[in-house]
């Protein structure tokens, strides 16, 4: 991938500075990744500054990671259907397999900013030494580390290889590879974070609402989760970590993206258009029985969602309108991770403990309101069976959450075109605009 001038247009947009005459760019992939920008790492003030941009660039606008998974998570099980075809991109990806065509602005904007993202958090994390204060510098790698996972932490969701470096003609590693390089970057920062409190000053200049310390770990069960499975063979040793980390995060704490109508929530601003996407019906798309029955007896189905016609199901809860805030992770995630770990290691009275956390929880005892109030588990104490149920409820509790398509994989759920489909792609094929500029960009995945 090239990368001759996106560092400069990148940190400008997030400071403000006027580009020098020459500075704009054609047809090619650009990438901030070259330091040639002395003023992000002239003071540690500059520095807080380009870091406080992350969030903006991670969740604001169409374009963002934080639409594009959440959208796409959507999409790919066949939770939410495009209301106006006229919404190419979002049509082609909800209609997954073939139709996916390699200009499709959506997988173009998911791929390209998440390495922006990607590169941003990075350009930070190599600069920490330029702040002499302890507390001002674990801020700023908790945060970088946050964004870094999760715009990595996507791209291993939805693509088979990842470059690791921003550089011409960069090379691909298999997601397990960059999957490795997020829980570092993560672990790293969660034992700064142990020892050391975030600067009152650094939390001054960075957006309210996520709470660093929790989320490193939330983020560290989430992505051990992944790792346990990635090869397709269960490691207990990740998925021990995972089940540490999700006990460790904190179920009483609210971290999440908070929007404003300057700065607005772009999933809930298109969904109250009831114009560009709405969720397909009351199943939330569960397939082969996993729907609850009868219909919306599930009190999370009527969270999430509300039904204006016989066929409009707009989104309500987290996707309410453009100022709702939005969890960067459930307390529900992580009682899950518990669950399907102890099922992947037959400990089952231990899954159904932590399955049961979920299924039985009343709204007023969540802190987002999510409650599902049904009776515990009653099914067949095999760990196929368990696990059957640990996926049922990932689906209805984290409805659109960005993870539906790594959850559809991991748990081996009928792919594309196999008997009972649930999910319409196994992986995203590569933007035009990354093979354009990149001779080693992979073959794409057939679906």
């Amino acid at each position: 991938m090239k990368t001759h001038h996106i560092k400069r247009i990148a940190v400008a947009f997030l400071l403000g500075i006027t580009l020098l005459p020459g500075s704009s760019c054609n047809k090619e992939y650009l990438n901030p990744s070259e330091a040639s920008v002395p003023v992000v790492i002239s003071s540690p003030d500059a520095l807080m500054t380009l870091c406080a941009g992350l969030q903006r660039r991670f969740t604001i606008g169409r374009q963002s990671p934080f639409y594009c998974s959440t959208v796409g998570g959507g999409y790919s099980v066949y939770a939410l259907y495009t209301i106006n075809i006229g919404n190419t991109s979002e049509k082609e990806v909800e209609t997954g397999k073939g139709a996916i065509t390699l200009n499709n602005s959506f997988i173009t904007q998911m791929w390209t900013q998440c390495l922006l993202t990607r590169t941003e958090a990075e350009t930070v994390l190599a600069n920490l030494g330029i702040s002499n204060d302890p507390a001002d510098r674990v801020g700023l790698k908790a945060y970088a580390s946050i964004f870094y996972a999760l715009s990595m932490g996507m791209l291993v969701q939805y693509y088979e290889q990842i470059p690791m470096v921003s550089s011409a003609n960069a090379t691909f590693s298999p997601r397990a590879v960059a999957l490795k390089k997020v829980i570092e970057i993560l672990e790293s920062a969660d034992a700064d974070l142990n020892t050391t409190a975030i600067s009152t000053k650094f939390l001054g200049k960075v957006p309210a609402g996520i709470n660093a310390k929790s989320t490193i770990k939330a983020l560290l069960a989430r992505f051990y989760n992944i790792q346990s499975m990635i090869t397709g063979t269960y490691n207990a040793a990740d998925g021990t970590k995972a089940i540490t980390y999700a006990q460790a995060a904190s179920l009483t704490v609210k971290s999440e993206f908070r929007f404003s109508t300057a700065t607005p929530n772009p999933v809930g601003d298109l969904a109250a258009t009831v114009n560009v996407f709405g969720a397909i019906d009351s199943t939330l798309g569960l397939r082969n029985g996993l729907a609850p029955v009868p219909a919306n007896s599930d009190p999370r189905v009527g969270f999430y969602i509300s039904q204006t016609t016989a066929t409009t199901f707009p989104l309500k809860a987290f996707a309410l309108n453009n100022i709702a805030s939005y969890p960067v992770y459930l307390p529900g995630e992580m009682h899950l991770i518990m669950a399907e770990n102890y099922a992947r290691q037959s400990s089952f009275p231990n899954a159904i403990v932590s399955l049961n956390a979920v299924r039985t929880k009343k709204a007023v005892d969540d802190i987002y309101g999510v409650g599902a109030d049904q009776s515990p588990y009653a099914g067949a104490v095999t760990q196929a069976a368990i696990l059957t149920d640990i996926y049922k409820q990932r689906r209805l509790e984290m409805f659109i959450s960005g993870q539906e398509l790594e959850d559809s994989r991991r748990f081996g759920r009928p792919g594309p075109n196999q008997t009972g489909e649930e999910r319409n792609r196994n992986f995203y094929p590569y933007p035009l605009n990354e093979r354009d500029n990149n001779p080693n960009t992979p073959a794409d995945p057939l679906i």
